[in-house]
């Protein structure tokens, strides 16, 4: 064992961490593309969902913005229920508005809010 048998273990570790940090960082930038092109349409643009229906916007609505905290089925989580028929319409939209509790307040507006509202009383009919 003469000269300098770490250097063969130096360079082998120095090129496994430059390419663990080359293969991380194209990793992130593939991502960041799929992702990207999930939101988009065929034609690059992104898809906006168009609904007629109010209560049908207010659930998609829901399902974005309410259901990880309210549940599926109005039926409360980490959320209070909201199955119980207890809220009428303008409790609900101040509900939105203002984030009672640990709800962050706002997190819909305008059109969005009132179809979600829509959507609660329909599914407490």
């Amino acid at each position: 064992m003469r000269g300098k048998p770490l250097y063969p273990f130096l360079v082998t570790a120095f090129l496994g961490i430059l390419l663990m940090i080359v293969l991380s960082f194209v990793g992130n930038v593939q991502q960041a593309e799929i992702a990207q092109e999930g939101e988009e349409g065929e034609n690059g643009e992104a898809e906006e969902q168009e609904f007629d229906d109010p209560i049908e916007l207010g659930e998609h609505v829901y399902e974005q913005n309410c259901l990880s905290c309210h549940g599926g089925d109005l039926e409360g989580g980490s959320g209070p229920a909201l199955n119980d028929g207890s809220y009428d319409q303008e409790a609900i939209l101040t509900a939105i508005e203002e984030g009672p509790g640990s709800m962050p307040g706002g997190l819909v507006s305008g059109e969005e809010a009132e179809a979600v509202a829509e959507y609660i009383l329909n599914e407490n009919e």
